[in-house]
């Protein structure tokens, strides 16, 4: 059976992030089936909104509580990536202050080596294919040519000890995470897809590319940062700053004034003569349930929703299709609906116990902080998977 697929982009998506979130979507389920048929659904551009004040009506807050606790693996890494994508030297900062990093022997410095390294990488095909897929590869060398250029990867390096395995690494992630900035810088918000497992396959690459790091290594960078990572945890979820006001800017015009974004979507969908699977990322997926609660566009097949809220909206009584009713149930018309959510994604909810026997929910784990877990489904196999299946069960009906 062939599909006609859709991609209805989120709150706050603008081109080029937008295209470039498709064609991920085209390149992954075309591997899958070439015959599929896709179609982009880009209302940001005409419907969507922004600030014509430039942000005055925004308050900047300063918020930096401590979180007396013990935390997972899991839970420092998130907090040390959500530092990194604010400054990519925080770990060489920090490696760059530790006691007796001027004490050199016989007048050898261990850091030279390390340090033509780093400005003579050039990334194997390995790692430049793995960068491409992470939408950072264009941006690679000029990330590294930014870091080698500032005083704390210089003292950093000046710093280092024979044992250079913690330098290496701190310097990967580095790279990394100043290639992801400059990605957004160019393009936007929420339009480079990366999850913490490419993430991370990136960062060993790296490290083995200048050298390899040593096992069972006691971080020294992790001791003195747990503090300002516990700080983080306690406040990830407070405020909206000024770089995601057009995100909630869309949420609160849809809510306002929705029906055209709806109508948007349905003109796309109606000229469509094969079974329809919609993708809804975000607001994209409240989009799709509001307007399939008015009236099922015709051969919709399949509702896929991607780090969307409509199950939250519901329990809140504000989804606009339909309002709160514990024993309420979907349409008959209401066609199959798979959430798919990430429990990283704070924007990201669940619905089997809120529509039971309506939708089903599947979990997938992007190992990436809240904000960027939110745009990281689309590097994520699994997501596909799922999706892939439930095509697979409606073509064999």
């Amino acid at each position: 059976m062939t599909f006609d697929i859709v991609f209805i982009h989120g709150t706050g998506v603008r081109e080029p992030a937008c295209s470039k979130t498709f064609n991920k979507i085209v390149n992954h389920l075309k591997e899958r089936d070439k015959n599929l048929n896709f179609h982009k659904c880009y209302w940001g551009g005409s419907l969507g909104t922004t600030l014509n004040a430039a942000g005055q009506s925004i308050p900047v807050e300063n918020q930096n509580r401590a979180l007396n606790e013990d935390l997972s693996d899991e839970d420092y890494f998130l907090g040390l990536w959500e530092l990194l994508y604010q400054d990519p030297l925080i770990e060489l900062q920090i490696l760059a202050i530790r006691e007796g990093k001027n004490e050199t022997v016989f007048g050898t410095q261990p850091d030279n080596e390390l340090d033509r390294m780093v400005r003579a990488l050039t990334p194997s095909s390995e790692l430049q294919e793995m960068l491409d897929c992470a939408d950072i590869g264009e941006f690679f060398t000029q990330a590294q040519t930014l870091i080698v250029n500032e005083d704390d990867f210089q003292n950093a390096v000046e710093s280092a000890e024979e044992s250079l395995g913690e330098y290496r690494t701190a310097i990967a992630r580095a790279l990394v995470a100043q290639s992801y900035i400059l990605a957004e810088e160019k393009y936007g918000y929420l339009a480079v897809s990366l999850d913490g497992e490419l993430r991370d396959r990136i960062v060993d690459r790296i490290v083995l590319e200048l050298g390899g790091s040593e096992r069972g290594l006691i971080s020294e960078v992790k001791k003195n940062i747990l503090g300002t990572i516990g700080g983080i945890r306690t406040n990830m979820r407070i405020g909206v700053s000024e770089k995601f006001s057009s995100t909630l800017g869309d949420i609160l015009m849809y809510q306002a004034r929705g029906q055209k974004i709806r109508e948007f979507v349905r003109d796309t969908i109606t000229p469509l003569t094969k079974p329809v699977v919609l993708i809804g990322h975000s607001l994209g997926g409240i989009i799709c349930v509001d307007l399939l609660l008015e009236e099922k566009p015709p051969n919709v097949a399949l509702l896929a929703t991607v780090g969307s809220q409509s199950p939250v909206l519901y329990e809140l009584n504000a989804l606009v299709g339909m309002e709160y009713n514990p024993n309420a149930q979907l349409p008959s018309s209401f066609p199959k609906w798979l959430n798919i959510y990430d429990r990283n994604d704070f924007l990201s909810y669940v619905g089997e116990d809120i529509f039971p026997g309506e939708v089903k929910d599947v979990e997938v784990k992007s190992n990436q902080p809240p904000l960027q877990a939110h745009s990281a489904y689309w590097t994520n196999d699994k997501v596909y998977d799922a999706i892939w299946q439930k095509m697979e069960e409606i073509a064999n009906a």
